[in-house]
C-alpha cells in the first residue's frame, strides 16, 4: 500500500497494489482486507513508511548547518537548536513513525494470530540504536521499539512475533547526508535497499522463529553497543 497505489512494484512482484494512507485507519484496514480476500490468510505484515525529512519539509524551519563526518558521531562545534522545531512537527513525526505502524499492527493482529505463526516487522531507523543531533526527530524511533517490545510480550503466547529493523545510511537517502558520513561506516559504504529487504525476509520467515521483541540493526557496523 502507498498513496499512489504502488502499481509498478505490484506488477513487478505479482502483488496487489492498494492506494491509501498509513495515517488512516480505514485505508490500513482496506489493505489488510484486500490481502485476506486475495489469499485467504495473512502470515506477515511489514510497515515501512515515513521519513523525518519529509515531516521537517512541511514546516518553515531554518536550514540546519552543514553536516560533517564528525557531527554524525558527536561534534561540539555542530550546533542546532532542537527547540526551533515546533511542537506540531513532533506530533506529526510521532503520528507517522509510531502510531502508523501501531495501526497496521492492530489491523493485522487477528489474522496473524489465525495464521498460527504470524510475524510483524516495522522498518525503523539508525536513531533507534543511537540518537544523533543531525536527526533531531530521531528519538521517536525509540518509542516505536518500546511498543514493539510490548506487543512481542503480549502476543508472543498467541504465536505472533514482533520485531523491527534499523537501517543505517542507505542508498535511498544518500543525497540527504554529507558524503563524508559514509566514511564512518566500518564496511566503508552505504547500505543497499536489497540488503534491508533480505533482512526483513529473514525476520518474517521460519528461520527467525525464535526471535521476537528485537530491533535488528543493519547499519554496516556504525552502532556497536556492547550491552544487550
Amino acid at each position: 500500500m502507498s498513496r499512489s497505489g504502488c502499481k509498478k512494484i505490484a506488477a513487478e512482484v505479482g502483488g496487489i497494489g492498494v492506494a491509501g494512507s498509513v495515517l488512516d485507519d480505514a485505508d490500513v484496514a482496506k489493505a489488510v482486507n484486500t490481502a485476506i480476500e486475495a489469499f485467504g490468510r495473512l502470515d506477515a505484515a511489514v510497515f515501512g513508511a515515513g521519513r523525518h525529512s519529509e515531516v521537517m519539509k512541511n514546516f518553515d524551519l531554518p536550514t540546519p548547518p552543514a553536516a560533517t563526518r564528525d557531527s554524525f558521531g558527536y561534534d561540539p562545534k555542530y550546533q542546532r537548536d532542537i527547540f526551533d522545531i515546533p511542537w506540531p512537527a513532533w506530533h506529526d513525526d510521532f503520528e507517522m513513525m509510531v502510531l502508523a505502524p501501531m495501526r497496521l499492527a492492530k489491523a493485522a493482529l487477528p489474522h496473524l494470530v489465525a495464521s498460527g505463526n504470524g510475524s510483524f516487522v516495522a522498518i525503523s531507523g539508525i536513531e533507534a540504536a543511537q540518537p544523533r543531533v543531525p536527526f533531531p526527530l530521531g528519538p521517536t524511533r525509540l518509542a516505536l521499539q518500546g511498543f514493539i517490545k510490548l506487543l512481542a510480550d503480549r502476543y508472543g503466547p498467541d504465536g505472533v512475533r514482533f520485531n523491527s529493523i534499523a537501517p543505517g545510511l542507505m542508498e535511498s537517502a544518500e543525497t540527504e547526508f554529507h558524503p563524508e558520513w559514509a566514511t564512518t561506516v566500518p564496511l566503508g559504504r552505504v547500505g543497499k535497499n536489497s540488503e534491508i529487504g533480505d533482512a526483513i525476509a529473514f525476520l518474517v520467515s521460519d528461520a527467525s522463529s525464535y526471535i521476537t521483541g528485537q530491533c535488528l540493526t543493519a547499519d554496516g557496523g556504525v552502532n556497536r553497543p556492547l550491552g544487550l
